[in-house]
């Protein structure tokens, strides 16, 4: 990020850039900010864009020796090209005779840094190869209070760790959340936990409901992909450890409540949940007994303690305690 701005400032850029990593809502910032500052808005003469389905490595060999017509630069940004996950090194001859007036943007979900394709633009002096890691909690905290707090909204300090809790550390998610979340607490001039909870989606636990779900139907593939979709929005193993702990004490208590012959609503209530949710609870209980969901939480903290007592790594941990809960 400091590079981009540093070339941006100063107008000195690179030939060429790739940028890649997990975080794509600061590969797509970070594109958008070289290309307004490369392009003249509305020059499609100097500026052409690939994707995925449009690349051709002709067109873009050619493309990008062109020189420039009445303008600095001849930009050529190529997004999910697949180039630097593959042998596929065949584009660097035309790179090598790229002129100055010239700029190549690579924009990659995948890059294997052993390829070649990688590696010698790595080297070369004239390129940029910069990866975008997803920021730290305490970094994301400060980046949303900001969002939060645009137009003197006062956001109570708890806020942003709860959204990120609720949805995930996904940038692009945690982005339109707080945006929503800013929208609707903007004529009150105060944004609450509360607020958090009445407005943002929650594809965490949902997910991890649905999880709880499958794994009641010994449905792994569903359950595994499931834990694939909480991987993809960067939910940490031991928060997952701890999901599944929470959903299987909640299932305990609807099915010790169930046992006591207390109504969908009775339970709704005491779960401060919709009925509608509370029947979901009560249809994963049937396929349970009680000494079966007081199990199943013990395994939830073994999983726990193996990772803090070093016994096993969070991943490891929380992918073990899937298939147990499934194998049960």
């Amino acid at each position: 990020m400091k590079t981009i701005k540093e070339h941006i400032e100063g107008r000195t850029f690179s030939k060429v850039y790739l940028l890649f990593g997990e975080e794509t809502y600061l590969v797509n910032q970070y594109r958008d900010m070289l290309v307004s500052a490369l392009v003249n808005e509305g020059d499609n003469m100097n500026f052409t864009s690939y994707t995925a389905d449009s690349y051709n490595i002709n067109s873009v060999a050619g493309d990008i020796v062109t020189m420039p017509f009445l303008a600095e630069y001849r930009v050529v940004l190529v997004e999910d090209s697949g180039i630097f996950d593959k042998s596929d090194d065949s584009l660097l001859e035309s790179i090598e005779q790229m002129g100055a007036e010239n700029i190549l943007i690579f924009c990659e979900k995948k890059v294997d840094k052993r390829k070649k394709m990688y590696t010698s633009l790595n080297k070369n002096e004239k390129a940029s190869c910069l990866e975008f890691a997803t920021p730290d909690i305490p970094t994301l905290t400060k980046w949303l209070s900001g969002i939060l707090s645009e137009g003197g909204l006062k956001v109570k300090v708890t806020v942003p760790d709860k959204l990120i809790t609720a949805a995930g550390s996904d940038m692009n998610t945690l982005k339109n959340e707080a945006s929503k979340l800013h929208d609707y607490c903007i004529e009150r001039g105060e944004i609450t936990d509360e607020d958090v909870s009445a407005v943002c989606v929650n594809p965490v636990e949902d997910k991890i409901f649905d999880m709880c779900e499958a794994i009641s139907k010994k449905d792994s593939a569903k359950a595994l992909s499931l834990y694939n979709d909480l991987c993809i929005l960067k939910t940490s193993p031991m928060s997952v450890i701890y999901l599944i702990s929470r959903q299987y004490n909640q299932l305990l208590q609807v099915c010790q409540l169930l046992s006591e012959k207390k109504s969908p609503s009775e339970i709704a209530s005491f779960l401060k949940t919709p009925e509608f949710a509370a029947r979901k609870y009560i249809s994963i209980c049937g396929r349970y007994s009680i000494k079966d969901l007081a199990t199943a939480l013990d395994r939830c903290q073994e999983a726990d303690l193996s990772v803090k007592t070093g016994k096993l790594t969070d991943v490891n941990s929380a992918e073990n305690l899937i298939i147990n809960l499934l194998a049960y």
